[in-house]
Parts: structure tokens; sequence; C-alpha cells
């Protein structure tokens, strides 16, 4: 199973990464310049990716026994993104989906940035 540790490591290493604590749980969150793209369930299992509707309805559709598209349980019923079992999941498609999520979150301009320095430190001799 991906632990939180592994998912702290991937998500702090993408551009502009602060953890927080989730106000009322507890728990680590992740953002990316005050926008809010990864949260870790309170039991440590679970996660929820701040990815669009439609990728979540997707990846739910493809592993409805691991991932669920997810709503807010308050009034608003507005749309959080799609929470995941860590440990029915590769670690590889969760490092994935943090990627995924701090995309979906994260300022064009950064994204764009992290873009090009990649190319460009795919260009190197190692």
């Amino acid at each position: 199973m991906t632990t939180t540790e592994e998912i702290r490591r991937w998500a702090t290493a993408l551009p502009g990464v602060e953890e927080t604590s989730h106000g009322r749980f507890h728990t680590p969150v992740f953002k990316v310049r005050g926008r809010t793209f990864l949260g870790i369930g309170r039991d440590g299992t679970t996660a929820v990716f701040c990815i669009g509707e439609q990728r979540a309805n997707q990846e739910a559709a493809a592993d409805p026994g691991a991932c669920e598209a997810v709503r807010r349980r308050d009034a608003r019923k507005s749309f959080l993104g799609l929470q995941a079992e860590l440990g029915s999941l590769p670690a590889d498609r969760v490092r994935s989906l943090v990627e995924e999520a701090w995309r979906e979150q994260a300022p064009r301009k950064l994204v764009a940035e992290r873009d090009r320095d990649r190319q460009a430190g795919a260009g190197r001799e190692p």
C-alpha cells in the first residue's frame, strides 16, 4: 500500500507545494499556491485527489472498487475530486494522480515552468 510518507514525498517535490493540516480532521492536506490539490483520509488508507469531475468519473468507472468521485456532504454538494483506496492502487498510479491533481490546481504559469524545466533536464547528459 502507498503510504502517507510516499505521497508526502511526491507531493512536496512539486513546485509551489505546502503541506498543511485539515482544520477539522487534522490530516495532511497539500496545497499549491494556496489551492488544495490533495488530502489524506483520517485513517491514512484513502486520499482525495482534486482532479476534474469528468476525469474522476472516468477513474471511478474504471475501478469502482478502489475509486469514487466524491462531493461535499454539506448543503452545497459541490464536487471535491476522486477518493481512492490507497491499498487497492499500484504506487505508480497513485503517484500519477498526485501529479494530475497538482496540474489541475496549480497556476498555468507554474505548470508551464515545470514542463520547461523537465524538458531542459531531459536533454542533459546523465
